[in-house]
């Protein structure tokens, strides 16, 4: 009877490499087992065809298996290059994004590079690790006022003078409603709802709120842009918690005598964490200084076009301008009653309106 001969797909010669060179599988009967998940629990050995097809295999590329009874599954080694990227980056990063930046692809929490990862971070000083200090929650969590009274909550909640909701005058009202609608555009719920962190969505939601609490005669295009710039505060809040970290790491490796290639490194990232502040800093007075300047022209055209009626207004307010008001104008009709007068009394005027001529009056 002629031998079963077993021929590995290039799928399997992959999944044999990554089983043996990332996850360090190099047990015959667990290599089996993976590759081949359907065949019978007698066959899943090394003397098998499907174990003789991957031992050949390996073997082509100078790899040898073990057996499963002196199978010991190796750790991942991180390399030098990992751990420093890992110690500058732990305050900033989450461990399962430092994993996708190392190895450019979604590395698994049971994968032996994770969890060679995560030991290394564990090791490190508590108070530079991002996942202690940042409390994620979620897109849905968030919830823009729908009423007045919760609007009120939120404008008192941030500004220091804000709305006494007992005393509403027309303006605040407007500027509520104003607010509210700002609040739940599409483009603040897609920017507010992008934030995991409590903290970076409250400084959000707080700079719009200051911002634009006031303004109720905004454009689309100015609410966007204080989106922008409310974003903006946010970037510039997180570099600075960024610099400060690496500040403390720079401290921490002074004093050790093996940290002088590591000072080398976190200085460098500081330095580029500076410029990217100073940068954010920068585009947040230029966007704010558009913005207060576009406003003013286009409030000041309004009070040029509106300044005869509002200056009208403000002398009829004024009780000594409106009685010179009311004089004037009884002493203008007065003198247009005498004219009319005078005007009726003249045989000309009455001659004209009669439509006769001189001659006529005269002759009879």
């Amino acid at each position: 009877m002629k031998k079963k001969v077993i021929v590995l797909t290039k799928e399997q010669m992959s999944l044999v490499d990554k089983l043996y060179d990332v996850d360090g599988v190099t047990a015959i009967k667990e290599l089996v087992e993976k590759v081949f998940p359907d065949i019978e629990e007698k066959y899943r050995d090394g003397r098998s065809a499907y174990g003789k097809a991957i031992k050949e295999y390996l073997a082509s590329r100078g790899k040898k298996t073990v057996a499963t009874s002196d199978y010991v599954k190796k750790e991942y080694e991180l390399s030098q290059e990992e751990r420093d990227f890992l110690y500058n980056n732990c305050s900033t990063m989450k461990i399962t994004d430092m994993c996708e930046t190392l190895y450019e692809e979604r590395v698994a929490p049971l994968d032996r590079r994770y969890k060679a990862c995560s030991e290394f971070v564990k090791g490190i000083d508590g108070k530079v690790v991002l996942s202690e200090i940042v409390k994620e929650v979620s897109p849905s969590d968030y919830l823009p006022p729908k009423n007045e009274s919760k609007a009120i909550s939120r404008i008192n909640k941030y500004v220091h003078e804000g709305i006494d909701k007992t005393n509403l005058k027309a303006s605040d009202k407007k500027n509520i409603s104003r607010l509210i609608a700002y609040m739940h555009t599409y483009r603040f719920l897609h920017q507010i709802s992008n934030y995991t962190s409590q903290n970076n969505r409250e400084l959000f939601e707080s700079s719009f709120v200051r911002y634009t609490h006031d303004k109720p005669d905004l454009t689309q295009e100015e609410v966007d842009q204080y989106i922008v710039l409310s974003a903006e505060v946010v970037i510039a809040s997180n570099i600075q918690v960024r610099v400060e970290r690496l500040q403390e790491l720079l401290d921490q490796s002074a004093e050790e005598t093996e940290g002088k290639k590591m000072a080398m490194s976190l200085v460098e990232s500081i330095n580029t964490a500076q410029t990217e502040y100073n940068q954010c800093v920068n585009r947040q007075t230029k966007l704010l200084n558009e913005l207060k300047e576009k406003r003013s022209q286009r409030l000041s055209k309004q009070i040029k076009e509106n300044a005869s009626i509002l200056n009208l207004v403000e002398m009829w307010k004024d009780e000594e301008s409106r009685h010179k008001m009311i004089k004037l104008a009884e002493i203008r009709k007065k003198a247009l009653e005498e004219e009319v007068e005078r005007l009726s009394s003249m045989d000309e005027i009455k001659c004209r309106i009669m439509g006769l001529t001189e001659e006529e009056v005269l002759n009879g």
